[in-house]
């Protein structure tokens, strides 16, 4: 290791982008980002023992949270799409569910700067909600957002890929 990256610190961005990499969201009010791989293990047991073991990686589970996950973010992970009417100041912007939707998948993006002029990104390639958003409204608090989903092999990158840069850079964009 050449001295940088060991000791990231916070959570700086989240960019979203669909599948094909045509659009892209900023994840507003980022808060966390946090992800474990999926193991699938099995052992050979015989004579009374254990005589064998495997493990390797199934997928990658992920949770993303937010002050406010905008409704342009929501919209990209969700496959619906987002309405406006109107002009400022007195535009309205609406996201509908009707049900019965799929969920595309998408690609997620984290950066977190490091203690010197580094960084880190962490890049889930084929991501898809497996529940839908959480959030709540309540007295004398913002509105924090949560999500969660599964990442699996893209068949190109891999599941995730994890980059330290030993001088910070953009996440990728578009």
């Amino acid at each position: 290791m050449s001295g940088y990256g060991e000791k990231p610190f916070g959570i700086r961005d989240i960019k979203l982008t669909d599948i094909t990499g045509t659009t892209q969201v900023d994840l507003p009010n980022e808060r966390v980002m946090s992800f474990s791989e999926r193991l699938v293990s099995g052992e050979l047991r015989g004579e009374g023992k254990t005589v064998a073991a495997v493990s390797e990686v199934d997928a990658v589970e992920f949770d993303l949270e937010a002050g406010g996950i905008s409704l342009e973010a929501y919209a990209l992970m969700s496959g619906r799409t987002v309405t406006i009417a109107g002009t400022s100041p007195d535009e309205t912007t609406t996201l509908t569910g009707s049900g019965a939707e799929r969920y595309p998948y998408f690609k997620v993006y984290g950066k977190s700067l490091g203690d010197g002029d580094d960084d880190i990104h962490v890049k889930l390639y084929k991501c898809k909600l497996t529940g839908g958003i959480q959030g709540r409204l309540q007295d004398g608090e913002f509105w924090v957002t949560q999500c969660s989903g599964i990442g699996i092999d893209d068949g190109t990158n891999g599941i995730w890929d994890i980059v330290q840069n030993e001088t910070a850079t953009d996440l990728p964009s578009t």
